[in-house]
């Protein structure tokens, strides 16, 4: 059976390729048919990445990744505020998640959560503080506070979020607060069938678990670059 595909263009020309029956697994390119064509060996990488995490697991062998492109979506302003770039709901989104697909994805994100640590943990906080040139978030713990901010608000669209007023100042410490909540906060998740709107677009439970996912691991490898670069 092939992989099913579904893309959109989730910020300007960067087009995501999502495998949706494996979850955290994309393909970023800046067009669409290269982020189609990056789908294959994004597959693979990520199963490789899974079984080195856990050889137990019943993974599909690798070879002869087949891929199936099932729904495209294009970001568009939304009505309600044109600051707004609306992503997509996709068809898939809306089917309630099951118990084994949602304790993988629990899996997957504690994972890259303690891929993220290792990077970090051997820095000091002034480190983390430090300004890095061009870093549109100021610094690596600019960057812990957005992903953080970011994965609250996705649970906020479905009334799970944190008061944020209540999280730690530290950058670690307040993405570990959310972090934590999130895992915690996903056993809720099984089975919503909710759909929910924000400045037109629709959140569901299945699409909470996919955009967490992607945004933890794409700024994870985003540390890991910056911090191994010369």
């Amino acid at each position: 059976m092939p992989y099913r595909l579904a893309i959109e263009d989730i910020e300007s020309d960067r087009w995501l390729a999502w495998a949706l029956d494996l979850p955290g697994c994309y393909a970023a390119a800046p067009t669409e048919t290269d982020a189609l064509a990056q789908a294959p060996a994004a597959i693979a990488a990520y199963l490789a990445w899974l079984a080195h995490h856990d050889p137990c697991l019943p993974l599909p062998p690798q070879h002869a990744i087949d891929t199936q492109l099932v729904e495209t979506f294009r970001a568009h302003p939304s009505a309600a505020d044109p600051d707004y770039l609306v992503n997509a709901l996709f068809e898939d989104d809306r089917r309630p998640l099951g118990l084994g697909e949602l304790a993988l994805a629990r899996r997957v994100l504690e994972w890259s959560h303690q891929e993220l640590l290792a990077l970090l943990q051997p820095l000091g906080a002034s480190r983390l503080s430090q300004p890095i040139p061009g870093e549109v978030r100021g610094s690596l713990g600019g960057i812990l506070e957005h992903v953080a901010g970011a994965e609250n608000w996705y649970l906020g669209m479905l009334r799970l979020g944190l008061d944020r007023a209540s999280l730690p100042a530290a950058p670690l410490a307040h993405l570990g607060r959310v972090r934590a909540h999130t895992l915690a906060s996903w056993w809720a998740l099984l089975g919503d069938t909710r759909i929910t709107t924000c400045a037109g677009e629709g959140w569901s439970a299945r699409k909470i678990v996919r955009r967490t996912l992607w945004h933890q691991r794409a700024h994870t490898a985003q540390i890991g670059r910056m911090l191994s670069a010369p």
